[in-house]
């Protein structure tokens, strides 16, 4: 079986962006939200007492460095020479699928929409199933990826929990599990 043939997508839903590209305009955009964060941190509360850091100083040091790094970034990818080209002369890809990326991106804002109305408890499970099924090799066996695909959604929903209720101190919409378990 040729690699082209272990693909389940098809060609035609085949996203393929030069590498150089895709980093400089991925950081360029992240580096335009870090500057828009970054001046709205002026419009946070100044500190009670003169001297004292206030409560943006944290958020601005956290953007500070990470403005520092997409500078960087960007300045590497166009002040440096490009990378070595493959050994056929051409220019790395990023390769990825467009459909898979917009249904991924869809999963999320139904997951963020519905969070409150259906609960906590469904939607992560929901949301976990519709990402990890089709990442799994049905061919030998559907009802293993479900089974398999059920019992990781589970652990994740699970997991999440007990890290953001119990030990966090973060409320959820629960429909099923009580609001603190321990």
């Amino acid at each position: 079986m040729t690699e082209e043939n272990e693909n389940s997508a098809s060609p035609s839903f085949e996203l393929k962006v030069p590498m150089r590209a895709a980093v400089l305009t991925t950081t360029a955009l992240i580096l335009g939200g870090l500057a828009f964060l970054y001046y709205e941190t002026y419009a946070m509360q100044p500190p009670y007492e003169p001297g004292y850091p206030g409560d943006a100083f944290f958020p601005r040091l956290a953007l500070g460095f990470s403005i520092i790094w997409a500078v960087i970034i960007l300045g590497r990818g166009f002040f440096l020479p490009p990378e070595a080209q493959a050994a056929g002369g051409e220019e790395p890809y990023l390769q990825g699928h467009w459909l898979e990326f917009s249904s991924v991106v869809v999963f999320v804002y139904l997951y963020a929409v519905l969070l409150e109305p259906i609960g906590f408890e469904i939607m992560t499970i929901v949301l976990m199933m519709c990402l990890l099924v089709p990442r799994m090799r049905v061919e030998s066996a559907p009802r293993g990826a479900l089974l398999l695909g059920f019992a990781l959604s589970l652990v994740t929903m699970i997991i999440l929990y007990l890290g953001l209720v119990p030990m966090l101190n973060i409320p959820l919409p629960l429909k099923f599990l009580p609001v603190y378990i321990l």
